[in-house]
């Protein structure tokens, strides 16, 4: 391939949270992201599916690297398939940056990676993006 990727990333998050309880929280916390497709708990498993920015391997990543620092997990593993398709709000080209606050609570601003390889939540104000693929 040639050229910068311009196709949404699909990205596979398992995680295993603390309790049934803690599951739930994380699930109900952040699945109005706008890279989230798809997020569920059953018991203490926590399973989303999220389609982002092409060069956002990072971001999910993250949560595998860290996942009690990013989402409060035990362990978590990512996974990336390249023949599955999946639009998230994001993708779909629904995300507006008019919120003050991201729909998962955090604030961009304070995150150490803001400015530099991410551009913030899509849904802020204070996004750096583009709202929509090119």
């Amino acid at each position: 391939m040639t050229g910068k990727e311009t196709a949404p990333l699909v990205g596979v998050l398992l995680g295993y949270a603390p309790t049934p309880e803690k599951a739930q929280q994380i699930v109900d916390a952040h699945h109005r992201c706008p890279y989230c497709v798809s997020y569920r708990s059953a018991g203490q498993m926590v399973t989303g599916v999220f389609s982002m920015p092409p060069d956002y391997h990072w971001w999910l990543q993250w949560v595998a690297e860290a996942p009690e620092e990013t989402l409060g997990l035990e362990s978590a593993a990512v996974h990336f398939p390249k023949a599955v398709e999946a639009l998230s709000p994001w993708a779909r080209g629904e995300a507006r940056p008019n919120l003050e606050q991201a729909p998962c609570g955090a604030d961009c601003r304070e995150c150490p990676r803001y400015g530099k390889e991410c551009e913030g939540c899509p849904a802020t104000v204070y996004y750096l993006g583009s709202p929509v693929l090119d």
